[in-house]
């Protein structure tokens, strides 16, 4: 007995020996996105290639690729910005496979469906999501720079969305529409790839020196990994439980992990391409991305070897869906088999349709071309057009763009647009539109060009690339509108727009102004009153009012005159104004009264600033007369009284002080 355990403990050791522990870095959270490793490691392939694998989850603190490079962890799940950190930091890493041909990153709205409305609007996303090369790569083809929207920290929830705190989030449509579609709220994706931008996702990637001391831990890894993303696309639902069973650390339901896997795997995989395939000439592309969007350090070499990026197994492993081109072979064998004699009968029903309607289509196509004849003479004289050569030399321009620009077509010809380039606009201008068009996007916009006679003209343009068969450009093509009579009209309605607005504000001011003092009349404090009790009775927030008489200011008309008296009545304003604070509004009352009313402030508050200012008055010299008094009452809104009621009681308290000699301030007495 104890020799039988001493066997199984030496064998136990040996298998345990032979077992090598690897470790594996995922970019985020567990879900079906990385579906084929957990896969790999339950159903037994890790262990079968003598793989113990550990798969860690996405640590915020950690930078993945940084640790692979260092030797931490074995092995890593990256984006397509490897390409750019490989060119700038990290040149020992190495591209395993790519898992999707096409990165399920997109921009999600609840509101807006397409580019054009980006500007101005708030976009959502982490601090390494704005430089996704894919994201930013749609954005410039469309003019849309950072400084053309707001970027705000994300919180992963598309909630924010439905909300209103972000316009637009950066997420991946495997996950968040699922979400939002649950919710009841209809969603809007702009994908990179619907605008030519085909970036890969989720790249296997480890060192070089990984592979020089360990290639064969990494050919049977790489190996056990594929064959975990064969079953796991082949089996979702059972990926999905094992996901469900071991990995479920975002709490997801069966059905947003079938939603998940169901979007990926149209991501995973392209036509008569295998499975976690990488292209050098495409990692080129993406690489060219990145420099035309400034994100590939400047003293990098710009001649790059991509093959040296990928690894080259011995053994490869073959994982590929049905083409399309095999799918329309099945698909005709059947016709053949089932209606072969239908389709040739229908054939020579056609044969002979086409034979007895021929003259018929003959005509039709000379008048069809008389036509297309007649639309490109319009267009000739109508429409200002031209096309450059790849140097910008014009190689044609139409009978309208010669009228445009006073010169013949000769004189254009051969020449650059510098011929009619207005100096005084700025390189950078010209170098954003270059950049544009010679990354094979199309520009839109606005600039000056000079006449032959030395004239300007504005011009509304749209500049597209051409390209040949191979998609190569072989030159560009400028279709132009002359705007010059639209914005000069346009510059003058918005002059005539200010000078009204000037004008309507004046007249506002007017309307609301005591003409003698240049404080707000009776008019104006009405308002504010009605405005004040609104928020009290809303919010239960109280005010009080001061209403000011300056004292035997009959007197002072009676002996000095009633400009005298005016001048009084402006000095005694600018001592009002002098002792109430910034939230306290002041307007003439009438006559020598004034009101003053004091926002979110009760009796006693308000008493001590009408104390202040009767004492300023107080003190002050008046021109002419000398020393004059003023009389005030204070009062404030009581729930259930109305506006009229609070202030006659400030009245009435104002007359009790001119009653007991004046020179005081009146104010009720203490509230119960």
């Amino acid at each position: 007995m104890k020799k039988l355990i001493f066997f199984i403990l030496i064998t136990t050791i040996i298998v345990q020996a032979q077992t090598k522990k690897i470790s594996l870095a995922l970019p985020w959270k567990h879900q079906f996105q990385f579906a084929g490793y957990y896969v790999a490691k339950e159903l037994g392939y890790y262990a079968d290639a003598g793989l113990d694998v550990s798969i860690k989850e996405y640590d915020l603190s950690l930078d993945n690729t940084k640790e692979v490079s260092s030797h931490k962890y074995d092995f890593g799940v990256g984006h397509s910005s490897l390409i750019l950190e490989k060119i700038n930091d990290y040149d020992n890493i190495i591209f395993l496979n790519a898992i999707y041909q096409s990165s399920p990153f997109v921009l999600l709205s609840t509101k807006y469906k397409s580019l054009k409305e980006i500007s101005g609007k708030k976009i959502m996303m982490s601090n390494d999501q704005t430089v996704t090369a894919s994201i930013n790569a749609m954005l410039y083809s469309h003019n849309l720079k950072q400084n053309s929207y707001i970027t705000i920290e994300t919180s992963f929830e598309p909630t924010d969305l439905i909300n209103g705190n972000a316009d637009f989030m950066a997420s991946y449509s495997s996950n968040e529409p699922y979400t939002l579609n649950k919710k009841g709220v209809e969603s809007f994706i702009l994908d990179p790839k619907d605008y030519g931008y085909y970036f890969y996702s989720d790249i296997l990637f480890t060192s070089k020196e990984m592979i020089q001391n360990n290639k064969k831990v990494v050919d049977n890894f790489r190996l056990a990994s594929l064959r975990g993303w064969k079953y796991a696309f082949e089996n979702i639902d059972e990926a999905a439980e094992i996901i469900l069973k071991y990995y479920n650390t975002q709490g997801r339901t069966k059905a947003a992990l079938i939603f998940e896997a169901n979007t990926l795997k149209k991501l995973a995989f392209m036509d008569d391409v295998n499975f976690g395939n990488i292209n050098h000439e495409q990692l080129k592309e993406i690489a060219t991305t990145y420099r035309l969007l400034g994100l590939i350090d400047p003293d990098a070499k710009v001649k790059i070897d991509f093959k040296t990026f990928i690894y080259s197994p011995e053994q490869d492993y073959n994982f590929i869906l049905k083409s399309k081109k095999d799918k329309a072979n099945s698909f005709l064998e059947l016709i053949q088999t089932t209606y072969f004699k239908s389709l040739i009968s229908l054939l020579f029903l056609i044969i002979f349709i086409s034979l007895f309607f021929k003259k018929r289509t003959e005509k039709l196509l000379k008048e069809q071309a008389y036509q297309l004849k007649l639309q490109n003479e319009i267009f000739n004289l109508n429409i200002a057009s031209c096309t450059t050569d790849l140097d910008g030399k014009i190689t044609y321009v139409s009978q309208a763009f010669c009228d445009t620009s006073g010169y013949t077509k000769d004189e254009l010809i051969s020449n650059t647009h510098n011929i009619i380039k207005d100096k005084r606009t700025p390189d950078a201008f010209y170098k954003d539109l270059w950049l544009t068009i010679i990354s094979g996007h199309t520009w839109e916009g606005e600039f000056k060009n000079i006449k032959k006679d030395g004239s300007s003209y504005q011009i509304q343009a749209v500049i597209t690339p051409l390209f040949d068969k191979k998609g190569e450009i072989t030159g560009y093509k400028a279709i132009a509108k002359d705007i010059t009579l639209e914005k000069v009209l346009k510059d003058f309605n918005k002059k005539l727009e200010e000078e009204v607005k000037k004008k309507t504000a004046k007249l506002e001011k007017l309307a609301s102004t005591d003409k003698l003092t240049g404080v707000y009349n009776r008019v104006k404090l009405d308002e504010d009153v009605s405005a004040n009790y609104s928020h009290f009775t809303k919010h239960n927030e109280n005010f009080s009012i001061i209403i000011i008489d300056i004292d035997k200011f009959k007197d002072v008309n009676d002996i000095y005159g009633h400009q005298v008296g005016d001048i009084i009545l402006k000095e005694v304003t600018q001592q009002i104004q002098k002792n109430i604070r910034s939230t306290d509004t002041l307007g003439r009352w009438g006559g020598e009264e004034f009101m003053v009313i004091c926002p979110k402030s009760d009796y006693k508050i308000a008493y001590i600033v009408a104390q202040k200012i009767r004492k300023s008055i107080e003190s002050h010299d008046f021109s002419k007369v000398g020393k004059i008094t003023a009389s005030s009452g204070v009062y404030d809104i009581e729930l259930g009284q109305d506006i009229q009621t609070m202030i006659n009681h400030a009245d009435t308290l104002l007359y009790d002080v001119k009653k007991s000699g004046r020179n005081n301030v009146g104010q009720p007495k203490a509230k119960k």
